[in-house]
């Protein structure tokens, strides 16, 4: 019953990706935490440790409230409750890989 949850999941996050690509950059639909999570292939901890990261980089890198993730109570503070833009994350992670294959060889 978990694997048909998890690929149900995967559907859904690719079928939003898809809605967004058409959309013109906005953003149709939110996740959760888990599904971010699952989509990168991360424990959940790991987007806990990014949205650190854009904390404590102002912005510069990891993920940043109100680009990749909102609140829907402004004094919340637990992540589970964010709602993440898949394609944003997605998107920009994928661009944090730019020039990867250049720097190996």
């Amino acid at each position: 019953m978990k694997d048909i949850v998890d690929t149900l999941r995967s559907i859904d996050a690719s079928l939003q990706i898809l809605a967004n690509a058409s959309s013109s950059d906005i953003t149709t639909a939110f996740v959760s935490k888990k599904v971010v999570a699952a989509r990168l292939g991360v424990p959940l901890v790991t987007v806990d440790k990014l949205i650190h990261q854009g904390i404590v980089s102002k912005g510069s890198s990891g993920l940043v409230e109100g680009r990749h993730y909102c609140r829907l109570d402004p004094t919340e503070n637990n992540t589970s409750a964010f709602l993440f833009d898949l394609a944003k994350v997605l998107r920009d992670a994928w661009n944090s890989f730019n020039g990867y294959q250049n720097e190996s060889q």
